[in-house]
């Protein structure tokens, strides 16, 4: 039986193949066993790694228990505790990377070396210095010392010999492979060439025919037809190319009655785009209107707005009308400049007094081209007027709470103290919560009143040398009562930091609250570190804890009034969400900014960056 076009060449593709699965199955092989080789050098050199380090460790017990007795200066302590904390995990990982008799001793060595000599040898240099240095020069704890370097040094050549070998065994077997795979090339070039030229043949030339009878067809023309036959695969292409060009035919009847169904539906569409509260509008890629719904046509008419130019030129035809003229002429060119950007701006017109949302954000095509711009206009002037009540009404409330509860916990302290009369264990004990009830109602009172007054008359500050890592010091000194009755670590780690131009008070309370914030939402056992060091020309904070964390959904509104992040309402972690609008207020009344960085379950780190003096930078 004659073979057609396909199986023609798939015994071409079989032939190929097989070239290729015996190459590969060769390769495969040698690649294993470099694989094989490759881990035992690994292996081999960690494990080198590994002694040297274990011996370091051990040599850094000796020398600092000596400089310790020889000097008495507990500066030579610090390198021997580090190694005490790092001997145990480095001899783990060395029995791990090299089990057996030979590890297990060198284990129970340095144990012992440890247990009855350097810690002994430790305590007996703080009582008594003399007998410790005879100690050590008596040469006990060197030869000990020797012992263990006696064991290490014939194992770090073994290993180092181990590794030489699996190198050149690898390198052997990557020489193979290279020879392995000309040749496999070779023979599967041949048989491509000869594939190729009877594909040129028999399947080229008939595929020339049908391209150019497509470009009739592309031209417009239609019932184009090509001579049907051929071998195999390409005379069914014939028969299915002239087929196509007589459906062509009908689907163009088929075309027009679709364009009647679009036309309804974007009918449809512009009803429910007329229906919305909001202004919508669709822009091109040039900034040109090509779709607006019936309220933006309102509310650009009652603004009189130019319906002349880009739709960045017609907004800044009202410019005049807006109360920050020229914060919103720098919105609107950098709307002009940087096109691919997504936008959320509020502004209000002085004429009207209306309060109006503009969203804007780019569209683009299903790979990521950009197309145009979709721009939402919202009124939101009952909104504002409902939070200026608001904030009303907290600043005065907080205002009338503050007195009578100054005089609560004026005459709960008179209490406390004894001057309405003895007091048993259990009325101290409720008067002590009644008194941290209070306090925390203060506090709570405080906050809303400082941000009531930040409202009316921004932050009032005493700019004066403020010294950061002083700040930080106290704020975590001040907090360490607190962090011990959580079960919590907090430390700091102060880098040098030149002093900046700020209200130091204001500094302080903004650490605080960072602070006090990541102890709340610390778990027991968990870890608080302050940190301050300089990044360019700006002195910077860092409070990171390793506690619950804040979903990235929420971070973006960490900063609004009265937010709090629902890990900590399912918590019942108590609070006010004011402590980081305070601390962002003084933070930016500095030229500061903060932000924060957190992922649920893996802690959150917030960071404070106050500017530096020019001639501090330059230092």
């Amino acid at each position: 039986m004659r073979l057609g076009l396909t199986g023609r060449i798939l015994i071409g593709g079989v032939v190929v193949a097989v070239i290729f699965a015996v190459q590969f199955v060769l390769v495969v092989q040698s690649f294993r066993g470099i694989r094989e080789d490759t881990r035992n050098q690994q292996r081999a050199q960690q494990a080198v790694v590994a002694a040297v380090q274990l011996e370091k460790l051990v040599l850094d017990l000796e020398t600092s228990v000596r400089g310790y007795a020889i000097a008495a200066d507990k500066q030579f302590l610090e390198p021997y505790e580090k190694a005490r904390r790092s001997l145990p995990a480095e001899s783990a990982r060395l029995m791990a990377l090299a089990p057996g008799p030979w590890s297990a001793e060198l284990d129970r060595l340095w144990r012992a070396y440890l247990a009855d000599y350097s810690l002994p040898l430790v305590r007996l240099a703080e009582q008594a210095p003399a007998a410790a240095r005879a100690r050590i020069a008596s040469g006990v704890g060197k030869r000990r010392v020797d012992r263990m370097r006696g064991l290490l040094e014939p194992f770090v050549q073994r290993e180092n010999e181990i590794a030489t070998r699996a190198a050149q065994r690898v390198e052997k077997a990557e020489n193979s492979g290279v020879v392995l795979g000309a040749v496999g090339s070779g023979l599967r070039l041949l048989v491509l060439a000869a594939i190729t030229a009877y594909l040129l043949r028999w399947i080229v030339a008939p595929i020339r025919r049908l391209a150019a009878a497509t470009q009739r067809v592309a031209a417009g023309e239609f019932e184009v037809a090509v001579p049907e036959g051929g071998p195999g695969e390409v005379g069914q292409l014939a028969t299915s190319f002239n087929e196509m060009s007589r459906a062509l035919t009908r689907h163009q009847t088929n075309l027009a009655e679709q364009n009647v169904d679009l036309e309804r539906l974007a009918n449809v569409l512009t009803a429910v785009l007329d229906s919305t509260i909001d202004g919508i509008l669709l822009s091109d890629a040039e900034g040109n209107m090509q779709l607006a719904n019936r309220p933006l046509v309102r509310l650009t008419r009652e603004m009189g707005m130019s319906y002349d130019g880009t739709i960045v030129d017609r907004l800044l035809s009202v410019a005049h009308r807006v109360r920050d003229e020229e914060g919103y002429r720098r919105t609107m060119e950098g709307l002009r400049t940087n096109p691919d950007d997504s936008t959320f701006d509020e502004f209000e017109d002085s004429v009207t007094g209306r309060v109006y949302q503009g969203f804007t954000s780019p569209v683009l095509d299903d790979r990521g081209g950009f197309l145009g711009r979709l721009w939402t206009l919202r009124d939101v002037t009952q909104q504002r007027e409902l939070d200026r009540l608001k904030d009303d009404f907290v600043a005065t409330v907080s205002h009338e709470l503050r007195t009578p509860l100054t005089s609560m916990m004026g005459f709960l302290e008179m209490i406390r103290e004894g001057e309405a009369g003895e007091l048993n264990d259990e009325q101290k004990r409720f008067l002590a919560i009644v008194y941290r009830s209070s306090e925390r109602l203060q506090r709570l009172v405080g906050d809303l009143l400082f941000v009531a007054r930040l409202d009316a008359n921004g932050l009032q500050l005493r700019f004066g040398e403020a010294q950061l890592d002083d700040i930080v010091r106290d704020a975590v000194e001040s907090s360490g009562a607190l962090a011990r009755s959580r079960e919590v670590s907090l430390v700091a780690e102060l880098g040098e930091v030149p002093p900046v131009s700020g209200d130091r008070e204001r500094l302080l309370q903004l650490v605080s609250n960072l602070v006090s914030n990541a102890l709340k939402f610390t778990p027991a056992g968990g870890s608080v570190i302050a940190r301050t060091f300089v990044d360019a020309d700006q002195a910077v904070v860092e409070i990171a804890d390793t506690g619950i964390g804040i979903p990235l959904g929420e971070q973006s509104r960490l900063f609004q009034r009265f937010f709090r992040s629902s890990t900590a309402t399912e918590q019942a972690i108590p609070g006010t969400g004011l402590g980081l609008v305070i601390s962002r207020a003084i933070a930016e009344a500095h030229g500061g900014t903060i932000t924060v960085t957190s992922a649920p379950g893996e802690g959150t780190t917030f960071r404070v960056e106050i500017p530096l003096e020019p001639e501090e930078v330059a230092a």
